[in-house]
């Protein structure tokens, strides 16, 4: 059996995972990084991304991450997110609506807020598998 590590996903409203894991895959603001138990400790800012987790039963779950931290010592590792949605959470059709609106309004004028909504919906649909 392959060595794990405890996983934690959590957001400001509710905890999203908590899985034992052989591998754990996300977006820092400086870039992707992978996480194998044993890893050197970690802190590090998460961007709008999916955080792949690899499980001990060799599945994936994948969940949307918006900004946040990931944090890894003695092999438990914990997402912190503003918002944190696993596949089944994600509300396919109102995503796909506000990113419609999205796409619409940014058509109309540059702004950093309106990218930074859409790659929320890319990241949510994304994960939803869509």
């Amino acid at each position: 059996m392959a060595a794990t590590m405890h996983v934690e996903v959590v957001s400001a409203e509710r905890s999203v995972a908590s899985v034992e894991a052989t591998a754990v895959f996300a977006r820092s603001l400086d870039g992707e990084i992978g996480i194998l138990p044993g890893h050197q400790p970690a802190l590090l800012a998460l961007a709008i991304a999916a955080v792949k987790i690899v499980k001990d039963d060799g599945t994936e779950e994948r969940i949307a991450v918006h900004n946040g931290f990931l944090f890894f010592r003695d092999n438990k590792l914990v997402v912190l997110a503003d918002i944190a949605e696993s596949a089944s959470q994600i509300d396919v059709t109102r995503a796909e609506r506000h990113m419609s609106e999205l796409e619409r309004k940014i058509a109309s004028e540059e702004d950093a807020a309106v990218r930074a909504s859409i790659r929320k919906q890319q990241v949510r649909l994304s994960v939803a598998g869509r």
